[in-house]
């Protein structure tokens, strides 16, 4: 039997490090001159930001920055105000060597930061935040193949998804957004931007990227009245990314981060229409695949010599499906003791994300952290922060079980007030990544053939056998040290499994 060696291979990306490493947050902050009295803390949040990520020498370096920042009500007209400080950070991670094709993947999360007022312009926080860490490479796994047609073989085909593209490139976007619509901006009380993946073109060798960036902006327009306003603004994007081996015909899978960004407002005397100033580094991983069949080599032996097959458990990718869902989620959220008179922001400062197989399906789950910036019945402000848990099954992932890239992030918030002290929230979450089902075969690893063990052949030209309903007539063959071709064509069968009790010709080699 002839094998083609040139498809005798498959390539699968694999993890060479997966790790997490806590970091610590630690500032003594004195407010500026220009910044008044805290009466009392809303919210202390710590924001994590990666600013370059290197691999040389079996040494990964991670460096980047945290901002600590501290929503406070100010002592005189009793509006919201905001102080901050970056601290700086580096860690490094030890692997064993450098692969020569790697995608380094970082994600953080927020763990604990604690804020405390030691005079009413001095605060002191201690925080942590975990850095996780992954590192991908590609590895190339060769199927067992015999060097010529001495050996009997049962091979099987299986769906295969080849991993031909692999790469990974950080970008920066800077825009300037212009606000001339919107209320004065006199100071930013908060910002978040997340970056998604909208359209996807491939042409041989390169990957052409559409996106759009998500900036949201909460502000004081007038900081003698503490009034407050929004400003939510989406920014397209688009790159090529150079990637040998995708194709027109190649299932791409893309992640797209937001590394770090900064937030400027523009004092420009020159210009009467005001704008925000914004930078952000993204990093987009890509993996491309080609969907097709291998065949495998499960069982063989030799009719000459004694023989013993080695086994191993061949791990393959049998589908891959690009996932990028909306949906949407609906709460509810209120005060336990008082009245909201009026909701200033509603925004998530985290949404965790699990997935777990379930009914040939895969379930998108985690929590979504709310924090809802309000005024009670007296106009004075208050901070609401809620949890709740969230559930998907993806369309585009069935019949898979596991995702690569897994990512939940919160894209769009409305609400309204049901009564003086609830509100009723309509939360807009994506879903992003790419579902694969992961198998496992059962193959042929390599077969040793002991020579100086020949196989003595009987003396009867034709052997009957009287074979059960449903026996294999691949262990039949196997058993008598004969041809399976041969037994198929002596007793006028094709296929292995007999259907019904009969008597079988053994040929004799």
């Amino acid at each position: 039997m002839e094998f083609n060696s040139d498809s005798r291979s498959f390539c699968a990306p694999v993890t060479v490090l997966d790790t997490v490493a806590e970091q610590l947050a630690d500032v003594d902050l004195t407010l500026p001159d220009y910044c008044p009295d805290i009466e009392k803390i809303l919210k202390c949040t710590l924001v994590p930001k990666i600013q370059t990520k290197s691999l040389s020498g079996g040494q990964l370096q991670v460096d980047g920055y945290c901002v600590v920042n501290v929503l406070y009500v100010e002592s005189e007209n009793k509006t919201i105000r905001c102080c901050e400080q970056s601290v700086n950070f580096s860690q490094n991670f030890t692997l064993r060597d450098t692969p020569e094709n790697y995608a380094i993947l970082t994600k953080t999360k927020p763990e604990y930061i604690n804020c405390r007022a030691i005079s009413p312009r001095r605060l002191v926080m201690h925080g942590a935040f975990s850095l996780y860490v992954k590192v991908i490479t590609t590895q190339k796994t060769t199927l067992f193949t015999p060097e010529d047609d001495s050996l009997e073989v049962l091979t099987k085909n299986i769906a295969c998804a080849d991993l031909t593209a692999f790469c990974q490139e950080q970008f920066s976007v800077t825009e300037d957004v212009s606000v001339s619509d919107k209320p004065q901006i006199e100071s930013i009380l908060y910002s978040s931007v997340n970056a998604s993946v909208t359209d996807l073109k491939a042409v041989t060798g390169k990957l052409m990227v559409s996106g759009e960036i998500n900036l949201k902006i909460f502000y004081i327009t007038d900081a003698l009245s503490g009034n407050t306003a929004k400003l939510d603004y989406i920014l397209p994007f688009s790159q090529i990314i150079d990637c040998e081996g995708i194709d027109e015909n190649t299932r791409n899978i893309v992640s797209c981060d937001v590394m770090t960004y900064d937030i400027r407002l523009k004092n420009d005397m020159l210009s009467d229409k005001p704008a925000v100033a914004f930078d952000a580094k993204l990093c987009l991983t890509a993996e491309g695949y080609e969907a097709g069949t291998r065949e495998v080599i499960t069982d063989a032996y030799s009719i000459d010599y004694a023989s013993a097959p080695q086994f191993e458990n061949l791990k393959s990718l049998a589908e891959v499906n690009p996932v990028n869902e909306s949906y949407i989620e609906k709460l509810s959220a209120g005060l336990d003791d008082g009245k909201i008179s009026k909701i200033l922001d509603i925004y998530s400062d985290n949404v965790t994300v699990d997935v777990k197989p379930e009914d040939n399906n895969l379930n998108v789950s985690g929590k979504i952290n709310l924090c809802i910036i309000a005024l009670d019945d007296k106009s004075f402000p208050i901070f609401i922060e809620r949890s709740y848990d969230y559930s998907h099954n993806p369309a585009s992932a069935q019949d898979c079980n596991a995702m690569f890239f897994p990512e939940a992030r919160l894209s769009g918030v409305s609400f309204r007030l049901s009564d003086d002290s609830t509100a009723e929230i309509r939360c807009e979450l994506k879903i992003t990544g790419g579902a694969v089902k992961n198998q496992a075969t059962k193959a042929v690893a390599k077969v040793d053939v002991f020579e100086d063990k020949p196989i003595v052949q009987d003396s009867c030209a034709l052997t009957l056998y009287f074979a059960s309903d449903g026996e294999n007539l691949w262990e039949i063959a196997k058993s008598h040290n004969t041809k399976l071709d041969s037994l198929l064509k002596e007793n006028s069968l094709e296929d292995i499994t007999l259907d019904s009790a009969r008597m079988l010709l053994i040929p004799k080699v």
